[in-house]
């Protein structure tokens, strides 16, 4: 094994744990929001939190690591390549996101669920549609990654775009219909 198989090896299994985790989280976050049970609830929130700082973040940026490492190995690839300055711009959305907001607002919904707090509802159906569009984020990452468009091929982006914009309406058309359908997830207050 080559030192640029042994880094696409480690740069793709490590997309495969955050994405693949991503999308495990959604199912959990499902079952327990349809479960009513706050100390469900508290539990998830305590999990992803956990989760996402020991695996997620870790992983996330071993991904980021070799990524980079494996342009700079590269002989057919540069960090001028649009296919890449995308990759990097979808991935620092991405991994603020998740660092700066949802796995912190994780823990914080679990701690509210203990304490029985109404917000509860209102701030967990919130927290699933970020998360949910965090992950069209991640699979327009895995698009870009696949397809590699660059800014002269206007159609593989439009392409990429408007299945990330049809998918990013249904989930907050699904988000506004839970709203509205559940007395106790209201939209949480910013």
């Amino acid at each position: 094994m080559s030192w640029l198989e042994l880094l696409l090896f480690v740069h793709i299994s490590m997309a495969v744990i955050w994405v693949g985790g991503g999308l495990m989280m959604q199912f959990f976050g499902l079952r327990a929001t349809m479960s009513g049970d706050p100390a469900r609830l508290a539990t998830l929130g305590e999990d992803i939190e956990w989760i996402a700082n020991r695996v997620f973040i870790p992983g996330s940026l071993l991904a980021f690591v070799t990524g980079i490492l494996l342009v700079v190995e590269s002989d057919f690839y540069g960090f001028g390549d649009d296919w890449i300055v995308i990759g990097l711009a979808l991935y620092a959305t991405t991994f603020l996101a998740g660092l700066l907001f949802i796995g912190p607002e994780s823990g914080r919904i679990g701690k509210l669920a203990e304490a029985r707090s109404p917000d509860v509802g209102a701030r967990t159906v919130r927290l699933i549609m970020l998360s949910r569009l965090d992950l069209v984020l991640l699979f327009l990452l895995i698009y870009d990654m696949t397809v590699k468009p660059d800014f002269g091929d206007a159609g593989s982006i439009v392409w990429g775009l408007v299945l990330a914009a049809i998918t990013a309406g249904l989930i907050y058309w699904r988000y506004r219909v839970s709203v509205a359908g559940a007395p106790g997830a209201r939209p949480a207050s910013d």
